[in-house]
Parts: C-alpha cells; sequence; structure tokens
C-alpha cells in the first residue's frame, strides 16, 4: 500500500472521500508512469482505464480513434451531460528521476502529467460513481490519446463521435503545474494557451569548392540570414502588446567542411493568440525568407502546417471550475493568471466544438527542485492528486445541479 501526505484536512465531502483513496489514485499513476506509451500506442494504459472504470460498474468503450477510451456514468434521473478529458501519451525522453517508479520502457516518459490526469479523472470517476444515484445526468470520461503530437488525438476522437450519443453540453480538463504551490488551482480567463503551427523550410543553393565561395550559392549562410531575420518578424513587425514567438528548432545541411552547402533545411513553430495573427505570421515569413533569398541568388521553399487552435475558455464553464474548486481547496488557494501561456493544448479542438473550461493544478514538490514539463527530471507532488480528483468530481456535480 502506498503511504500519501495529505495537503490539508478535508472539508469538502469529495476532497476528504478523494484523500481516504489517495494510495489508489497514486498507484494508477505510478503503474502508468512505470510503462509510458506513446501517442495512439497508449494500449496497455488503455487497458488499464478500461478495467478501472468497469470496476466502477460504468458501461466503457475502447479503442475510439485508435486507442482512446470512453466512460459512461448515468445519474439515478435524467438531466444534462458534461465530459472530463485526460490525455494518456508520454514523451520520446529517457526519464533521469531515479524514481523506484521510474519509466520501465528505455526512451520513454511520462515527463508531462498525463499518468496524473489519467489517475486524477479516474478518481474522480470513482468519487462519481458512489454517489451517482444523486446525480441528475451523465459525466462522460474521455480518456484521449496522442496530445503531444500534431495533428493530435483530439481531432481524431472528435471525428468518432465522443461528444455524441448522449450529445455532450460542455467539457472541461485540467493540467498539472510543476511551478504552483501543490493543490494550488490556476486559471486564465478567455484565451489560455496559444495557437501552435509549424514549419519547413529548405534552402536551395549551388553547391562548390569551399576555397571559391564566390563560384557557389553557399545554403549555409543564406539560411543563418534566413533564421536571424525571422526573429526580426517579431521585434519589428509585431506590435509589442501582442504575443507572437517563432522559434527555430532544427537546421541541418552540409557535407563536408570544404564543400559549399548546396541545400540546409530547418524547422520550428509558431504561437500566436489570435486567429488573425495566426494567418498573418506565415504571410509575412514568405515575403522575409523570399526576400532573403533574393538577395543571396538562392531559392527558398516552405511548408507551413496549422497545429493546434488557440485554446479558450468559455467563461460559463469557466465559472463553474472556479466556483466547484473553491469549495474544494478553498479561495486562498485560486490563482487568477493574467496572462496566456504560449504553449498550446489540442484541448483547444473540444474547445471549439462545445464550450469548455481548461485549468491547472499545481503540483510543485515541497523541499525540493521542480522540472518543468518536457525534463527528464520532471516529477510532480503525489499529495495534490487527491485535490485534482476532486476538483473534477465537484466540478461535474455542480454543473449537473444547476449550482
Amino acid at each position: 500500500m502506498v503511504e500519501v501526505e495529505t495537503l490539508e484536512q478535508a472539508e469538502n465531502d469529495f476532497l476528504r472521500a478523494a484523500q481516504e483513496a489517495a494510495a489508489t489514485i497514486v498507484q494508477w499513476r505510478r503503474a502508468i508512469h512505470e510503462n509510458p506509451e506513446l501517442g495512439f500506442a497508449e494500449h496497455r494504459t488503455a487497458a488499464l482505464i478500461a478495467t478501472e472504470l468497469e470496476k466502477m460498474g460504468l458501461p466503457v468503450t475502447s479503442g475510439v480513434a485508435g486507442t482512446g477510451v470512453v466512460g459512461l456514468l448515468a445519474g439515478g434521473g435524467p438531466g444534462r451531460v458534461i465530459a472530463i478529458r485526460a490525455d494518456m501519451d508520454a514523451l520520446p525522453l529517457q526519464e533521469m528521476t531515479g524514481l523506484p517508479f521510474a519509466s520501465r520502457q528505455p526512451g520513454l516518459m511520462h515527463a508531462c502529467g498525463h499518468d496524473a490526469h489519467v489517475a486524477m479523472s479516474l478518481g474522480a470517476a470513482m468519487l462519481l460513481s458512489r454517489v451517482k444515484e444523486d446525480l441528475p445526468g451523465q459525466v462522460k470520461f474521455v480518456f484521449q490519446p496522442c496530445e503531444e503530437t500534431p495533428p493530435g488525438g483530439a481531432r481524431a476522437m472528435l471525428a468518432a463521435g465522443v461528444l455524441s450519443n448522449p450529445p455532450v453540453d460542455c467539457i472541461v480538463a485540467l493540467h498539472v503545474n510543476p511551478h504552483l504551490p501543490a493543490g494550488m488551482v490556476g486559471y486564465k480567463e478567455g484565451t489560455a494557451m496559444a495557437a501552435a503551427d509549424q514549419f519547413t523550410v529548405r534552402v536551395l543553393g549551388q553547391g562548390g569548392h569551399g576555397s571559391s565561395p564566390h563560384q557557389g550559392v553557399d545554403a549555409v549562410v543564406v539560411a543563418a540570414a534566413a533564421v536571424q531575420a525571422l526573429q526580426t518578424i517579431v521585434s519589428r513587425e509585431i506590435n509589442p502588446l501582442e504575443a507572437v514567438v517563432i522559434t527555430v528548432g532544427t537546421i541541418h545541411g552540409g557535407q563536408k567542411s570544404n564543400i559549399l552547402a548546396d541545400r540546409v533545411e530547418f524547422s520550428g513553430t509558431v504561437r500566436t493568440l489570435t486567429p488573425e495573427m495566426r494567418q498573418r505570421v506565415p504571410q509575412v515569413m514568405r515575403r522575409v525568407l523570399e526576400g532573403v533569398a533574393a538577395a543571396h541568388r538562392a531559392r527558398i521553399e516552405m511548408d507551413y502546417e496549422a497545429g493546434y487552435p488557440p485554446l479558450v475558455n468559455d467563461p460559463q464553464v469557466l465559472q463553474l471550475v472556479v466556483a466547484a474548486a473553491e469549495k474544494v481547496v478553498s479561495r486562498q488557494r485560486l490563482l487568477r493568471v493574467q496572462h496566456p501561456a504560449m504553449g498550446s493544448e489540442d484541448f483547444a479542438f473540444f474547445a471549439e466544438a462545445v464550450p469548455a473550461a481548461h485549468f491547472d493544478l499545481g503540483v510543485a514538490r515541497k523541499n525540493n527542485t521542480n522540472y518543468p514539463w518536457h525534463h527528464s527530471h520532471f516529477d510532480l507532488e503525489e499529495a495534490a492528486l487527491p485535490a485534482g480528483a476532486a476538483v473534477l468530481a465537484q466540478i461535474a456535480w455542480d454543473y449537473l445541479h444547476g449550482t
């Protein structure tokens, strides 16, 4: 049996019940953490989820959009339908935490907290299943594959009809945050996260001998100028009060130190917060890149792929989240975030389909160094997991009761 420290004495009924079940919630998280799986390959994780939901008496649909799992909790009477979504996939990263339940899969790690998301959503299902006769309506538990890698699993699940049969009225999701104190709930009104798009640029020059650069067109030099020029878009063409990020993450080219490279390829990501800016940035990028190429007698090709849209919280659903979180963790442990994050989430596709809200749960570890998401030493404070499960359960309870 896993011993779990609690954050504080529970006064809320759902929190008290979640803390009593803390060892189970943590065991779920650790079992998933030990066996991470990449997007659309979450077979073992999906099987664990289905088994636990069935133990709770929920009908389960597996194999949704490949490896997705949906559990439906029917209350004691008719009413609305709320969905709770959790992502399941891990990252291609070698874990270096040294934890006793560290990843057993070389090169794979739950470094973003999706293992905790699944455990907390299962915890919410367990809490609500105990009081289902008092629920007027239904709760749909959506366990989604492949959040980490565009085009992501959300769109695939939407195409599979996950918000139908019965139709979902609203949907919520939480994400662990290692930068917030454990048990604190952070929320952002309106646009909460950025759109994330990808680009690949090919610089086409003319090869030759490194001793005679004037006889060729050095694609390395052109690529260097292009990468630098892209940064002037943010610094000189975008209103300083608008947030835009253009990051070049990879660059490859050249064959030998004394040969002019005839081709260099680089790729990166663009983050924007509004549909207008999302449309404008690639247009400016093409103009700037073509100008650089012309100045150096080279050619440039760019492929631009739209990824996840901005994540926009519905005001009424977010108000529901905040009110429920206040009941569970207290008003003192709520944080109204002032600025959107430039990270992205494919939960944004759900938010485009139905009213939705996405919020954070603090999981900063006590007296320990906290590492960011996607770090090989990432870990979280497990004592916060019951609070996350309780908040999710409270949100569903309040929504279905119209409070």
